[in-house]
């Protein structure tokens, strides 16, 4: 896993059902999840003193997301969930 993490380029066409894990301080013994979206809210329920600037989400197919895209995603998840 490289340290690039991924641009969204279109919202509407992230996987939330692919596999993820969350790291909570970079690289090292990650939470798995069966989902995206399961990871987005998990990440966004983490304490704000607790963010770590090397915090990342990464799906199985390698898409590796930083705070930025997970607030934007878990943004859009909660949209879809209203709906």
């Amino acid at each position: 896993m490289g340290s690039a993490m991924t641009a969204i380029k279109n919202i509407n066409t992230v996987d939330l059902s692919e596999a993820a894990t969350f790291y909570e301080k970079g690289l090292g013994e990650g939470m798995p999840f069966a989902h995206l979206s399961q990871a987005l809210r998990h990440a966004v329920c983490v304490p704000l003193a607790k963010h770590h600037h090397s915090a990342k989400i990464v799906t199985k197919s390698g898409a590796e997301f930083g705070w930025e895209a997970i607030n934007l995603l878990h943004d859009h998840l909660r949209s879809t969930d209203k709906n």
